[in-house]
């Protein structure tokens, strides 16, 4: 058998994770512990019997911070993740909810946090794990992290002691955050001054696990993606069931007299105006690819309101099939958009002369409709 010093030593922090918060607080509260049960002077530390206590009791707390700290997950790091991009598309526009706050969206997109683009190496992970499992129809039996860990230990093994690495760390400092909690709540309990002391620690040990849990699964995907890389051949896309290969939105904003449609320049011929759209990527439902499309061709936010119809570009039998949605605008962008291309926003009337082909005019008039029987629908019955 032989040893292996990474392996071993990622299990030590993993275990010291686990204990090291354990002791601290045994040794903390001994005291306390010893006052309670009317021992006088407290438990002694010099005698076998009473390291094994200490050990057990150690480990014992320990698990149960550790247990207590996995609730950070939910409530803190999955909470700052969600106001990233993506998380905006496939949580929220997508299934017809609108943004976040401005300021979570801030947080999530800060360089001092997660820094630019964090959302990149999830996206492509995604489509590759999207095309993996895409026979097995098991694209949503498990998310891109684990996943990765996963592929990470039949492919490369070393890149999976360096994931495992930063997530022992990362479960560390997660831990201390909570045993910093409690004494702080101890000590206050008590009206000393440590209270304040523990209380103010708490924000640089949960900024390091935040730091830490963000670069494990970074550098999974950061690995996976590198993987696929030096593959031979790797298909770009997966042929769905339904023969549907791209998705777009017809975006609306106003009401009324003040109803306006949204018609972007056409990528390839700048002289065109069409409705915004694009491929559906692998791991990515049609609605997703619709908010993300519109967000790239524009840099507007727009939700999902409802489904239009799915139709094809032109009246040929093999042009491309389109999933088309009834959008509307959420949030407008000030600032010129990913892509480069001019847009407009005009009323029916003139969105169905300015555009360019003759199915634009048809969506816009459905669209029109679709927002007529919505607010049909939202007005109160008597």
């Amino acid at each position: 058998m032989n040893f292996e010093p990474q392996k071993f030593f990622i299990g030590l922090i993993d275990f010291f994770s686990v204990l090291m918060p354990g002791a601290m607080l045994a040794y903390l509260g001994k005291d306390w512990a010893a006052a309670q049960f009317g021992l006088g002077n407290g438990f002694p530390l010099n005698s076998a019997e009473t390291g094994a206590v200490f050990f057990f009791a150690s480990y014992l707390l320990g698990h149960i911070v550790f247990l207590l700290s996995s609730s950070l997950d939910d409530l803190v790091y999955d909470q700052l993740r969600a106001g990233s991009e993506w998380k905006q598309i496939s949580n929220r526009l997508a299934k017809g909810k609108t943004l976040s706050g401005k300021w979570l969206r801030r947080v999530s997109a800060s360089s001092w946090l997660f820094g630019k683009n964090a959302d990149t190496a999830v996206m492509q992970v995604q489509r590759i794990k999207a095309r993996s499992l895409h026979k097995l129809e098991a694209e949503e039996s498990i998310n891109a992290f684990q996943w990765s860990k996963t592929r990470l230990t039949k492919e490369l093994p070393e890149g999976l002691l360096a994931v495992n690495r930063f997530e022992a760390d990362s479960k560390f400092f997660r831990s201390f955050v909570v045993v910093l909690g409690l004494l702080a709540l101890f000590y206050a309990f008590q009206g000393r001054w440590w209270s304040v002391v523990c209380f103010v620690g708490m924000a640089p040990a949960l900024w390091r696990y935040i730091d830490l849990r963000f670069k494990s699964t970074q550098q999974a995907y950061w690995f996976v993606i590198t993987l696929e890389a030096m593959k031979a051949e790797s298909p770009s896309r997966i042929v769905r069931s339904d023969g549907i290969t791209h998705a777009g939105g017809v975006v609306f904003k106003g009401q009324g007299d003040g109803l306006e449609f949204l018609l972007v320049e056409a990528s390839k011929e700048r002289s065109q105006w069409v409705l915004p759209k694009g491929h559906i990527e692998p791991g990515e439902t049609p609605r997703e690819s619709a908010v993300r499309e519109v967000r790239e061709e524009t840099g507007h936010w727009a939700r999902v309101v409802s489904w239009i119809t799915d139709d094809r570009l032109s009246g040929e039998q093999n042009a491309p099939l389109v999933q088309w949605f009834l959008m509307e605008l959420v949030e407008e962008e000030t600032e010129w958009p990913p892509e480069n291309r001019q847009f407009t926003w005009l009323s029916l009337s003139e969105a169905k002369i300015k555009a360019t082909f003759p199915e634009t005019v048809v969506l816009l008039e459905k669209a029109r409709s679709g927002i007529e029987k919505m607010n049909a629908s939202a007005v109160p019955k008597r």
